[in-house]
């Protein structure tokens, strides 16, 4: 018997358009079943698959891992199906049949690897298509008898999003222990079953969720008996020790403590969500004796036994019927409906080693709260600390990295609480994203000094636990105390070095009243920051001086920037023509090099701002002392200044000078920094180049 034309619906590239598509399925075996579908539930993974998430989709892609139908055919050696019968098919079509796991009907544990139900490699070497068709043709094995009684469309679901839950949930025997406690994070297509299934296990069950909006279908649709917003930290400390297991369905990252506490001793977390990272303390384990396990669909043993208890028991899935037409809108909904109602995917770029190389990320960002602010990234400059930290220079970087903290885009979602922004202003993000906001320093607009400790913006540790993702992504949601407007008269991209070039150099000459004109100011260093500190110092009516390694500078540096006067800082004669001549100096050069000379420009109780980073400082007690100088450092600024500093420079038209770039010349530009081949900010045009 030869091989069968199958009508099907297939993305051909990682935009994830689906359309008709016609290939050939494998002509019926003596072990095998031809199955008509009937009906195909839309999974998550459809979406993650066809728009290549894992850089592993193999095109065309027929997604479809839910599958339900009627027997048309049968092989020559099957005995469990007959033509007629309602079966279903799930996430795997085959296995080796022969290991110990497919032995204990674990075939999805298969020690030789499960074959997905599309996109994966058949033992023939053909690439499995799914259920977006017209039939399918799979060993008996795989296939599952669906009682006539139970609707064909509420049997699809089960086949993914109620085995995922239902198998680890017999696995920790969940459904022996009636009157226990289960709580169940995130109620989407997984959540809502375990919901479910706990209650047909006789289970309190308590739903935790980022959106209060789930409240009603928690409680009153699905029948939930508690509902907590895990944001609400009151809410979750009153749950302190009550829970007897918890099921993760959460596909976005986020904390795992908070809902470690929330077990008795010997309780149990089981994750079937897929979080980018699981991160917690083992003080989460070790007191209460608790346990955190993984789960991934299951075996056939538990499939069979699922359907028939929801036939049994008459537990339907939530469904919503279209035809196949509305499937790639029915995926946008779908994404939308993760975005809204818990973790957003972002696309952005990251470093994933010491190599420090950038490529395209896909990762999750937390829904928006109700102090954030979500912010279309349009640009973000390229500052040298994004080289250092993907670089891992100081051997402390959390990979995968994303880096970028000089973000300019525009608002298009704020939370309930938030009233200094609207939908459609123009803002900016630095180079933190959180503090405790209750410190002295805090209170004072000095946050980047957090008594507590700030939360960089990528790369550090956030309040929930998470590590942040900096701006070279498409969107970020920041709490609005770490917001700025910036007028829209400002262009975003000049705006964008404003956030740590800029505010790295104003904060300083604002602290150390270097805005008072007539007065005399040093700049050390001409790239990023010391542009910027010229620009300021003219600004502020100074009479600049800019110090450089580099004749090559002194045309930039008088003509291009308006700077009164050069030198260049290895003639000593030019040095000592300017003693005890200089108000202030700041200090921008990022190597080593003496402090003394620049010390001795200084006049009486004249101020040297270190705002560069050095591997040290070295200087003559004499250099202080002598004329009551004072060497000061400084890095970023509050939020306080950082307003001001935009505001000032929309006023007096202070524009970085900047080269936009796209993000794919991100690698380049790096390598182009560290040669000093750069004036004076890389900023990347996240709107048009990032997709």
């Amino acid at each position: 018997m030869s091989s069968e034309d199958c009508l099907g619906w297939a993305a051909r590239d990682a935009s994830g358009h689906l359309s008709p598509y016609k290939f050939n399925r494998r002509a019926v075996g003596d072990d095998d079943v031809h199955v008509k579908i009937t009906h195909c539930g839309v999974c998550y993974a459809d979406i993650v698959w066809t728009r290549n998430r894992f850089g592993d989709s193999k095109y065309p892609v027929v997604p479809g891992h839910e599958i339900a139908g009627i027997v048309s055919k049968v092989g020559s050696n099957v005995k469990r199906f007959n033509v007629g019968d309602h079966v279903g098919v799930g996430t795997y079509v085959n296995s080796c049949r022969d290991c110990e796991y497919c032995d204990d009907g674990l075939e999805h544990q298969c020690s030789q690897g499960a074959v997905f139900t599309f996109n994966g490699v058949d033992s023939d070497g053909t690439i499995t298509k799914g259920g977006y068709s017209n039939f399918i043709v799979v060993h008996e094995r795989y296939c599952f008898k669906i009682p006539k009684s139970y609707p064909l469309a509420s049997a699809a679901p089960l086949l993914c999003a109620g085995i995922t839950v239902y198998s680890p949930m017999i696995r920790h025997k969940m459904n022996e222990q009636p009157g226990k406690s289960l709580g169940v994070i995130g109620l989407g297509g997984l959540g809502h079953m375990a919901v479910k299934f706990g209650k047909a296990f006789g289970l309190n069950v308590t739903v935790f969720s980022t959106s209060i909006s789930k409240k009603d279908e928690a409680l009153n649709l699905l029948g939930a008996d508690n509902f907590v917003i895990s944001s609400d930290e009151d809410q979750m400390k009153a749950l302190t020790k009550t829970l007897d297991f918890i099921i993760d369905t959460a596909s976005g990252d986020h904390p795992f403590d908070p809902y470690m506490a929330l077990l008795k001793t010997l309780g149990i977390l089981v994750v079937v969500g897929a979080a980018n990272e699981i991160k917690f303390s083992p003080v989460s384990l070790f007191f209460g004796l608790k346990t955190i396990s993984g789960s991934s669909v299951g075996g056939t043993k538990d499939i069979q036994g699922m359907i028939d208890l929801c036939a049994e028991k008459k537990i339907y899935p939530k469904i919503e019927v279209i035809p196949i037409e509305y499937a790639n809108e029915a995926i946008e909904r779908k994404i939308m409906m993760n975005s809204e109602g818990g973790n957003e995917d972002c696309l952005g770029w990251a470093a994933r080693d010491a190599s420090g190389v950038l490529s395209p990320y896909k990762f999750s960002r937390k829904a928006v709260g109700n102090d954030d602010v979500y912010v279309k990234i349009t640009h973000c400059g390229i500052c040298y600390a994004d080289v250092v930290s993907t670089r891992n220079s100081f051997g402390a970087t959390n990979y995968p990295v994303v880096p970028g903290h000089e973000i300019a885009g525009i608002v298009t979602k704020v939370g309930s609480n938030v009233q200094r922004f609207n939908v459609g202003d123009h803002v900016g993000v630095g180079t933190y994203v959180n503090s405790c906001r209750d410190c002295q320093n805090c209170n004072a607009g000095l946050e980047i000094q957090c008594g507590k400790g700030r939360v960089f913006t990528y790369d550090s540790v956030d309040s929930d636990g998470t590590i942040t993702k900096g701006g070279y992504s498409t969107f970020i949601v920041v709490h609005h105390r770490y917001c700025f407007m910036i007028p829209k008269s400002y262009p975003l991209a000049s705006a964008a070095p404003l956030l740590c070039a800029g505010i790295t150099v104003y904060s300083p000459m604002i602290r150390h009243n270097m805005n008072q004109p007539g007065k005399s100011l040093g700049v050390i260093g001409l790239g990023g920051l010391g542009h910027m500190a010229v620009k300021f110092g003219k600004a502020f009516g100074l009479d600049v001086t800019v110090f450089s390694t580099s004749i090559s500078k002194k045309d930039e540096a008088l003509n291009l920037l308006g700077a009164d006067n050069f030198v260049v800082s290895s003639d000593q004669e030019q040095m000592s023509a300017l003693a005890e001549s200089l108000d202030f100096i700041i200090d921008t050069a990022s190597g080593n090099h003496p402090f003394d000379p620049y010390m001795f420009l200084l006049k009486t109780c004249g101020v040297l701002v270190l705002v560069g980073a050095p591997s040290e400082i070295k200087l003559s007690p004499g250099s202080l002392i002598g004329g009551m100088r004072s060497i000061s450092g400084s890095a970023a600024g509050g939020t306080k200044d950082t307003q001001e500093m935009i505001d000032l420079c929309a006023e007096k038209e202070i524009y970085p000078n900047i080269e936009v770039i796209p993000i794919e010349y991100a690698n380049e530009a790096f390598e182009r920094i560290i040669n000093k081949d750069v004036k004076y900010r890389f900023v990347i045009d996240i709107e048009n180049s990032l997709k």
